[in-house]
């Protein structure tokens, strides 16, 4: 299932708090999009997903991230 996260609004660290408590949520399979101010680095997204074991899509253009969980 494929989920959306819009953290534009908010400033750092929120987005990425934000998005850490969405990953506990997801199962194996699961996409989390999320929409990024400015203000966030993408690197800090990236160690995030690490620890989460998942995978990172990064679309800087439109400052999306597209994480996929592999396992719970």
């Amino acid at each position: 299932m494929e989920y959306q996260l819009d953290t534009r609004d908010y400033r750092c660290p929120l987005p990425l708090l934000m998005t850490k408590k969405a990953l506990v949520r997801l199962t194996a399979g699961d996409e989390l999009v999320v929409l990024l101010s400015a203000e966030s680095t993408v690197e800090e997204f990236r160690l995030l997903c690490e620890k989460q074991h998942c995978v990172l899509e990064v679309n800087a253009q439109h400052r999306q991230l597209k994480i996929r969980k592999i396992d719970n």
